[in-house]
């Protein structure tokens, strides 16, 4: 009789059991048919390599390794000297170009009065001659003061061509461009006074020295203004320092890398996804990360964008199938998770962290090759610079870009059952 109780007793916790465990078998069935995961896995994000744009002997260090830094802070400083002797040789070079300017616009009067004297000259030797002329014709003169007359006309004739030479001349050598007098005629003073109103004289600074000499030794001091302020190095961007080599006194060279800086909100995950596990995966279906760092905690986000290749087709020594024994191997197609959220302040994520990633490919609307970022950062057809600018604001839910959710927690994020833990 006992036995028969206790049998009818086992009888019916079996059948609890089997009911009780219905539901969290269909869960996990749901689960694993709608979702992917992998635990190949890691954060990864920009890493600004700081490095001195010219070479100089470090005198200051204002920052250490895991130092937080806000865009701009000071880091490094380079001994001065060099570069403030660079520029005070630039700005000299600078004072005797527009002090060469100021010579030539002299030359330049000069000449255009050598040119109205000539003018003059030529004048006077034109009437000289024409009166000669008349004279040896009625008999008055004689040849000899004739010919005085023609030789005067010819000598005042070259000497025009002299002074309208020296005139192009000087100003040649102001560079620019110049009126030319040289084909013009100047029998007459009346014109070669106002010949003389329009060419090049001494006008205001702005235009005085809008030559290519001054433009040359403007831009030399422009560069030696920018080497003085290169030997300030500064952040790019807020992040922490790390993998610091600079030391006071050591002496580097241009483009040396000095530190890095790791941003702590431009983070991301690069998934290792098998090339079978990818058949349903599209751009925008939604993705939960757990680090093995913080066990149980679920970091929310989103498929970016798919790899154009596998890893081992970008590794440093490629495959080579085409030659030996030929082994299939099945290959991993690097995939962009990013975050939707920012990465909580007692939660942070580090450069390299082991992570695990679940897909949901339940909708596949989305696009295989895409970038959601890239269209974010998309403006009216023209990328702007992503990494010197702030996240924009990820899509609705439901847009063509993410798959719609069902559930929404009460501040209006959207509830994603954990398919790490489900």
């Amino acid at each position: 009789m006992r036995s028969q109780l206790l049998r009818r007793v086992l009888l019916a916790v079996v059948v609890l059991v089997v009911l009780a465990a219905i539901f969290p078998a269909l869960r996990y069935y749901h689960y694993f048919e709608t979702h992917v995961s992998t635990d190949d896995a890691y954060v990864d994000g920009t890493v600004a390599l700081v490095s001195s744009r010219l070479s100089g002997t470090v005198v200051d260090v204002y920052a250490e390794d895991n130092w937080t830094v806000k865009q701009g802070d000071l880091l490094i400083a380079l001994d001065p000297r060099d570069a403030e002797v660079r520029v005070d040789l630039a700005r000299a070079q600078l004072d005797r170009a527009r002090q060469s300017v100021d010579e030539i616009y002299a030359q330049i009067s000069a000449a255009e009065a050598g040119v109205s004297l000539a003018g003059s000259q030529l004048k006077q030797a034109r009437i000289d001659y024409d009166r000669a002329r008349q004279l040896k014709d009625q008999g008055v003169v004689s040849a000899e003061a004739y010919d005085q007359a023609d030789t005067g006309l010819r000598v005042a004739v070259a000497e025009q061509a002299l002074a309208n030479h020296q005139l192009t001349q000087a100003r040649a050598a102001l560079g620019g461009a110049s009126q030319d007098h040289s084909g013009q005629d100047h029998s007459s003073v009346d014109h070669l006074a106002a010949d003389h109103d329009v060419a090049d004289r001494p006008r205001a600074d702005n235009s005085r020295y809008d030559r290519p000499m001054v433009k040359q030794a403007e831009a030399a001091l422009e560069a030696a203004k920018l080497d003085l302020a290169y030997t300030k190095i500064t952040a790019p961007f807020a992040g922490i320092v790390t993998h610091k080599t600079a030391h006071i006194g050591h002496r580097v060279q241009a483009g040396e890398p000095l530190l890095a800086i790791v941003p702590l909100t431009k983070l991301y995950v690069t998934a290792n996804f098998k090339e079978t596990q990818l058949t349903d995966v599209r751009v925008g279906q939604t993705a939960e990360v757990e680090a093995d760092i913080y066990p149980g905690y679920v970091y929310h986000g989103h498929v970016d964008s798919i790899s154009m290749g596998t890893g081992a087709a970008f590794s440093l020594l490629p495959p080579e199938n085409a030659t030996g024994n030929w082994v299939k191997v099945v290959q991993r197609v690097p995939v962009k998770v990013v975050l939707d959220s920012p990465i909580p302040a007692d939660k942070p994520l580090r450069l390299g962290l082991s992570v695990e990633v679940a897909i949901d490919v339940a909708d596949t609307r989305g696009a295989l090759l895409s970038s959601i970022v890239q269209r974010r950062f998309n403006q009216t057809g023209t990328t702007q610079p992503n990494e010197s600018l702030p996240v924009p604001e990820l899509p609705e839910p439901g847009s063509q870009d993410r798959p719609e959710r069902q559930a929404q927690t009460p501040e209006g994020q959207p509830q994603i059952q954990n398919p790490l833990h489900p």
